[in-house]
């Protein structure tokens, strides 16, 4: 209460401070039009820099609306404008504009800029603002760009990008595999607190600008991560014009009554919301953002299984489970950054973010192995988890009169905080079986986790077209989990039921983990046409985690020192062709809940615990991509080679006294288990990954863009002894499209869809999954104000389901998010957003000079 009771005194005091800090300076105007020097079509989005006429330091900027003009408030000065836009040759206006007291407006006129489609190490898709941008050691794809996710979170978001795919429980994969990183604007997401899933659901999508999709990342970054890296960039600040700019988005949705089972709720409601602020003067810029609301998501599923003893069936059953997931999140950030002169400026930040997540659940199982259906129960399940996380952060940015010579240094730390309660209850229908089998099973956890991340970054360019970057990079965490169970059974003399600790299940983690690194990369022009880039980092690895509880098992102690080079090389064939290999060595480092024994015991007689023991995995990462832009085409092709060793993977077995020392030796055997399926995590012997990624967007027709995405690969696995010398290989496939139409008066209509092929592992294979999304947009409020209406799972295929089969357990899953959703939004920009709106004047309306 006390947090939500604190949000609007700070934003009084935030708007109190803004209107006492404006500034006191005379203000001019630059104003002009830009248009593409070809087609002679208006061109919307390009990047408007106004440049001190002095040093070439950016003073302030703006873009270009619809028809191709703009407008920026400058105070008095001397100024250079540089017009840039992706797929056009950048234009600098050949005079310095002076503004003073007697020329306080200049019209531009009409500025020409020239389609390019190559840029210097980078190659972009199309000749206007695209959804997908492709550069040297990355894909950049734009999230503006993409309405089908208007409304959602950076779940939603992640759907959408080529390459990437979200699983119903929230894994996130990339080319196919679940061992991907991902950043929260260049920092690892565990700083913004809570598990990935929880994370991704707690951020609004109106709040991503972009995501960065790394497949072969250089040095600069840390390697964690077989397939790459996901950078999700938020919307925290904007240096658009001079003043107060922001941004106001509302949404709220629900599935489509008539599809809802009738065990469920008639409306599963979702609600979001945001504004962010932005107040901009020559020597600071302020921003603060809002957001929060719910998510409730249901679904359901069918199971059966059959365990086996000795290549003999004992049990065999079929369940039926419904579920509902609510998600209460609400974040406030803060900051500024002050800039001291032309070369330094500092950021200050600060975050909070809290988090209420609940799942209700019930399973239906019945006995299929007794006659009299003996074992035939229900269960039911709930889990409250609460979060709450703090995070400060501070930046400071050290430029020189030498171009893109630059020294940064980023500090951030984090607390968080989580509190879970979970109740599970299992009932026989058979009174004599309630009596040997009824449980009621309570948790209570908490987790403290403290987490600091140290960034320093040295940029020096030397003969004109090299770079020497060089770093060190620290992330230091410290978390604490403690967790306790408690069970309520009968007593077999008195028939009454009794509560009891579990001391067994119960524990108590303490973990540290470090990670320093140093790093160097240079990179440059060979020749006019072949350009490469090299990178070695070196770290140093350091973890500690023991049982406080259970002193006697395992406790994880590592450390070591590894090697990382990279290798990137580009070569430009022409101006519409171009090539790039690279390489890599990445790693898969053990996070703290796959080495954590906390025993999880989940729905439907699961278990899910860590393995103190395991060790990280390494892989070996080859790329060669070709890239040919067209008049109206982008085709981007790419063919990839990954070999992990030590490859981490989650192993399941049915839990009894003989599988738990086999399998599971570290934690301490509980009886109450037996027959449970157990898994936990394993290292196998090697991995094998490659294939040949397509991506292409087409301009059909000046109003219609379709982008296309697929990926072929191979994959195998190989187990080890312990894991019975197991091996499993398939060729698999997915794929995604986008069509976007930009129709008259402002609409604009997007229709996806996507197709994910069946994932395995050793014992499981996943069925495939493919669902559409059509959204669609409207400007109003002379573009001020965007209403959206989307509506996801369009024909409600959205399902998903595995199969697995071991000499202990056959089983068989298939289950389906509740379908079609619909959900309505509207957003609105303050002075536009983050664009200053022309103002008519009579420089406007005379005569344009074309340049």
């Amino acid at each position: 209460m006390l947090v939500i009771d604190m949000i609007p005194k700070s934003i009084a005091i935030l708007i109190a401070f803004l209107m006492s800090a404006s500034p006191l300076f005379s203000q001019g105007k630059i104003s002009g039009k830009v248009f593409d020097k070809k087609s002679g079509s208006p061109i919307e989005y390009a990047t408007v820099a106004v440049l001190n006429a002095k040093d070439s330091s950016i003073v302030t900027g703006t873009v270009s609306e619809s028809n191709g003009s703009f407008s920026v408030k400058v105070a008095n000065g001397r100024y250079l404008v540089r017009v840039s836009f992706m797929g056009y040759a950048t234009f600098f206006y050949p005079n310095i504009l002076a503004i003073n007291e007697k020329q306080s407006s200049i019209s531009l006129g009409k500025i020409m800029i020239e389609p390019n489609a190559v840029l210097i190490n980078e190659v972009v898709v199309t000749s206007e603002r695209t959804m997908v941008e492709y550069q040297l050691d990355k894909r950049v794809v734009n999230v503006d760009k993409n309405i089908v996710s208007s409304g959602g979170t950076a779940t939603d978001v992640l759907e959408q990008v080529p390459s990437v795919s979200v699983d119903n429980d929230g894994n996130v994969s990339l080319r196919g595999s679940s061992n991907v990183k991902v950043l929260i604007n260049g920092r690892p997401y565990e700083l913004m607190g809570n598990d990935l899933e929880t994370l991704l659901e707690q951020i609004p999508a109106s709040t991503v600008e972009s995501v960065e999709v790394i497949t072969n990342p250089s040095a600069k970054y840390d390697p964690e991560g077989m397939s790459g890296i996901i950078n999700i960039k938020l919307k925290d600040k904007t240096t658009g014009a001079l003043g107060l700019n922001g941004v106001i988005n509302l949404n709220a949705g629900t599935p489509l009554p008539f599809l809802i089972p009738d065990i469920l709720p008639n409306v599963i409601p979702t609600t979001m919301g945001s504004i962010s602020l932005n107040y901009t003067t020559e020597k600071y810029n302020l921003f603060f953002t809002l957001d929060g609301g719910m998510r409730s998501r249901g679904s359901f599923s069918s199971s059966s299984r059959e365990r086996l003893r000795n290549g003999i069936a004992w049990s065999r059953d079929t369940m039926d489970q419904y579920s509902i997931r609510s998600n209460y999140m609400g974040s406030m950030k803060i900051g500024g950054e002050y800039y001291f002169n032309e070369h330094n400026s500092l950021l200050l930040s600060y975050q909070l973010r809290g988090g209420l997540r609940n799942r209700e659940s019930q399973i239906f199982s019945t006995d299929l192995f007794n006659a009299d259906h003996y074992l035939d129960y229900v269960q039911s399940d709930s889990n409250i988890n609460k979060n709450i996380n703090h995070t400060f952060n501070v930046s400071y940015i050290r430029r020189f009169d030498e171009k893109d010579r630059e020294f940064t240094a980023d500090v951030t730390f984090s607390m968080r905080h989580m509190s879970g309660q979970g109740l599970q209850e299992q009932k026989y229908e058979n009174p004599l079986a309630s009596f040997d089998n009824y449980y009621l099973r309570e948790t209570k956890s908490e987790n403290f986790h403290q987490a600091l991340n140290l960034k320093v970054n040295y940029v020096h360019p030397f003969a004109e077209v090299w770079k020497l970057e060089s770093g060190y990079e620290g992330r230091l965490d410290w978390p604490n989990q403690n967790a306790e169970y408690f069970r309520t059974e009968y007593n077999y003399l008195t028939h009454l039921p009794y509560r009891y600790f579990d001391s067994i299940s119960s524990t108590h983690f303490d973990y540290t983990q470090q990670t320093h690194a140093a790093y160097t990369t240079i990179g440059g022009k060979i020749t006019d046409k072949l350009s490469a880039q090299a990178g070695l980092r070196l770290e140093y690895s350091y973890l500690l985690g023991y049982d406080v509880n259970h002193p006697t098992t395992d406790s994880v102690k590592k450390d070591y020192w590894k090697l990382y080079p990279t290798l990137h090389v580009s070569y430009e064939i022409n101006k519409n062709n171009s090539m790039q290999l690279s390489y890599s060595r990445r790693v898969r480092r053990p996070h703290m809940w796959s080495l954590n024994p906390y025993l999880d015991v989940r729905e439907g007689q699961e278990l899910g615990f860590g393995n103190p023991n395991l060790d990280p995995e390494f892989t070996n990462a080859f790329e060669l991509s070709y890239n040919l832009s067209l008049d109206k085409w982008n085709i981007y092709t790419c063919a990839y080679y990954r070999q992990t060793n030590n490859m981490m993977t989650q192993y399941g077995f049915v839990w009894d006294s003989i599988s738990q020392l086999r399998y599971s030796w570290w934690i301490p055997y509980n009886s109450q288990y037996d027959g449970y399926w157990a898994s936990t995590w394993q290292n196998l012997d090697r991995g094998f990954n490659y294939g040949l990624e397509l991506i292409v967007d087409w301009q059909i027709l000046k109003w219609w863009k379709l982008n296309v995405s697929v990926n072929l690969y191979r994959s195998k696995i190989e187990g080890t002894a312990l894991l019975d010398n197991q091996s499993t290989e398939a060729v698999l496939a997915s794929g995604k499209f986008s069509s976007f139409m930009n129709l008259p008066k402002d609409w604009t209509i997007q229709f996806s869809g996507q197709y994910f092929a069946p994932w395995l592992d050793l014992q499981t294979s996943m069925f495939s999954s493919y669902w559409c999304d059509l959204a669609v947009k409207k400007d109003v409020l002379q573009k001020r104000g965007t209403i959206n209406l989307r509506i996801g799972d369009v024909f409600a295929t959205g399902g998903w389901g595995h199969v697995t089969h071991t000499n202990q357990l056959n089983r068989l899953v298939y289950g389906r998010r509740i379908s079609p959703t619909i959900s309505i939004g509207f957003s609105y920009k303050i002075n536009n957003g983050l664009k200053q709106k022309p103002v008519a004047t009579e420089e406007d309306e005379s005569p344009e000079t074309e340049y």
